[in-house]
């Protein structure tokens, strides 16, 4: 997900800039060079990206392997 590197102060208005940010860049830090002024933005993660959730099963793994390979055979030749 694209950040900004600079942003407006609420103090006293001048351009924060980026000072730090976390490995996966959901935590970042800003800071004011005028007034001194820190604020720390969390970053929403990207649902999209998200691995740890379930993912489809194989239909192998659903049957079985011997079962899998008999539900796509031929009907005419299984009799």
């Amino acid at each position: 997900m694209p950040f900004l590197f600079t942003k407006t102060c609420p103090e006293c208005q001048e351009e924060m800039e980026l000072i730090t940010a976390d490995d996966a860049g959901e935590i970042l830090v800003y800071e004011c060079p005028e007034c001194g002024y820190q604020e720390e933005t969390r970053v929403p993660a990207d649902d999209a990206d998200d691995l740890d959730e379930p993912q489809p099963a194989d239909v192998a793994d659903l049957l079985g392997e011997d079962d899998a390979d008999e539900s796509f055979a031929d009907p005419d030749e299984a009799e």
